[in-house]
């Protein structure tokens, strides 16, 4: 394997764990919201929403490593 080939590999290895940590950070915030009750639901929410941005994100991030494979 070349350099090249193993920085990539980490690179994807990596892009896959930060993807699987956001998608239980994302169920967390949702059972907190669900939990919630009164003036903390919305800021919740916020939080669940951000959460949501942040996997978009990396979605992004991932299809372009992708494409300069």
């Amino acid at each position: 394997m070349t350099e090249r080939e193993i920085v990539d590999s980490e690179r994807r290895e990596t892009l896959d764990e930060l993807s699987d940590l956001l998608v239980v950070v994302q169920e967390m915030g949702r059972r907190l919201a669900s939990e919630t009750h009164g003036d903390q639901y919305g800021d919740v929410r916020i939080l669940v929403d951000l959460f949501h941005q942040a996997r978009v994100q990396l979605d992004k991030v991932r299809g372009d490593s992708q494409k300069s494979d």
